[in-house]
């Protein structure tokens, strides 16, 4: 059922969202199976449970009246219970119990079915024992491995109770299970009554039930698994599609303005005009600088996978490099951008740390809060120490991130509910980059956030060389 579900999963192209469909309907059908076999395992064990009773009583009889028959000098030697009547004619049996009587008449039917050993004992003085019946036949039971709870009944030929071994809740004996009454002697009748339990019978089942529990749990484990990696799979294509269109949608643009400027270039069309040419040709390498931006991300981000070390920390001017980064960002064509500063470092310290990846990282936290707030941006850098650890903290006024999108806005190509605005562009690396340049520092990043009221990201790493612990490996 499963397999099927998967081929016309492949075959029509059915989304993940009908394939729990078929994983529920495959499991609730695997359970429903399995539940048919365990409830016809349970029925035949307790079937088998109370043929093993109705022997084991009958023997546990046969074995009481044998005890009374050892004690008896007369006829222990005797060797057969279940005699026929010609052994009640013998007369040397008759005259050494002193038996018979010419008014005794024996009947054939209570000869046959209790035994004459019954009515040999019960007239030399050894009549049934109850009490010692019960013994043997809880001794019968629990060397069969039933320990049940049971009760023996004698009753006289008008069904009168004559005496009982212990009593039973009305429940317990409502569901026990009933032997036949076997005759004793003169028309008197014991019965035994057997609580067999559904515990009782499932622990006489517990090999299968381990079993086919495991089997169970493999199959559920299976499925869930399947589904988890189908829906795993949807999701990379999709983060696939939107990748290549990101990707096409980044480079187009730097591309076709460094064709134009090269194509002005080639036919001499820029010759006399010196100004526009320097002006296009810094606009073209600032193109090309871009993509080489892009180009060492996501480079970064494949040498961290793989585990290479590109750590290159050196003693660095946070003050210079916050100036920089407000500068790069406070021009902006269509949006008011409003950028401020704030650094402090205890007792003029010297700081130590990969001042490229860095930077970096924090362009891509002041580049999506500009490009994820409205018309009117403002952006807080702040930078200060504490306790050797160097904080960056970059504060937004913008659309604000949900608690949803929170949980995973840290992953490669991640760019929740953003990806829903036409500012959605971008690979989606941008705060996995974040996260991985941190942690790589041996520190951690940290973000706030409540949609509509903006969101503050803020990076803590070690800044002293003297306590640095270099991360030689990071699998991101």
């Amino acid at each position: 059922m499963y397999i099927c579900g998967v081929i016309i999963l492949k075959k029509w192209g059915m989304k993940a969202k009908f394939f729990i469909l078929i994983s529920i309907f495959a499991i609730i059908s695997l359970l429903a199976f399995q539940t048919m076999i365990l409830n016809d395992a349970y029925r035949v064990r307790k079937e088998s449970m109370e043929k093993d009773v109705k022997v084991l009583f009958r023997t546990s009889v046969e074995k009481e009246v044998s005890i009374r028959r050892d004690e008896n000098e007369t006829i222990k030697n005797a060797s057969l219970i279940h005699a026929n009547r010609e052994f009640l004619k013998n007369d040397t049996v008759y005259s050494n119990a002193q038996y018979v009587s010419e008014e005794r008449k024996l009947n054939d039917s209570e000869i046959i079915e209790a035994g004459i050993f019954q009515l040999l004992l019960h007239d030399l003085g050894h009549p049934f024992n109850i009490q010692t019946l019960d013994s043997i036949f809880g001794s019968e039971l629990r060397g069969a491995g039933l320990n049940l709870s049971h009760t023996l009944i004698f009753r006289d030929s008008l069904g009168t109770l004559i005496e009982q071994t212990k009593e039973l809740t009305p429940k317990k004996m409502s569901k026990a299970f009933t032997t036949e009454a076997l005759l004793i002697v003169e028309g008197r009748r014991v019965q035994a009554h057997v609580v067999i339990s559904p515990p009782a019978v499932y622990k006489t089942m517990f090999e299968l039930l381990v079993s086919s529990f495991l089997i169970m749990a493999f199959l559920i484990y299976f499925l869930i698994h399947q589904t988890k990696t189908i829906f795993t799979q949807e999701k990379l294509d999709k983060l696939k599609t939107d990748f290549i269109q990101s990707f096409i949608h980044n480079i187009k643009s730097p591309i076709g303005t460094i064709k134009t400027v090269l194509m002005q270039l080639i036919k001499s069309e820029l010759d006399n005009k010196r100004e526009l040419k320097e002006r296009l040709g810094d606009t073209a390498l600032m193109q090309i600088e871009s993509l080489l931006l892009q180009s060492e991300k996501i480079l970064t981000i494949a040498k961290y996978e793989n585990g290479i070390p590109i750590i290159h920390r050196t003693k660095t001017d946070v003050n210079e490099m916050i100036a920089e980064l407000k500068d790069k960002f406070s021009i902006s064509s269509n949006k008011q951008i409003s950028i401020r500063t704030s650094v402090s470092i205890d007792g003029d310290q010297d700081t130590y740390f990969d001042r490229s990846l860095i930077r970096e990282a924090l362009s891509n936290l002041i580049d999506n809060a500009i490009k994820y707030s409205g018309n009117s941006v403002k952006v807080s850098i702040d930078c200060h120490t504490s306790e050797n650890v160097l904080q960056f903290r970059v504060t937004d006024n913008g659309y604000g991130i949900s608690e949803k999108d929170q949980r995973h806005i840290f992953e490669k190509f991640e760019r929740g509910a953003a990806i829903k605005r036409r500012e959605a562009i971008g690979f989606g690396l941008g705060l996995s980059y974040v996260k991985l340049v941190t942690e790589a520092h041996g520190g951690v990043v940290s973000l706030f956030s409540q949609m509509g009221e903006g969101s503050e990201f803020s990076i803590s790493i070690p800044y002293q060389e003297n306590n640095l612990q270099l991360k030689k490996s990071f699998k991101f």
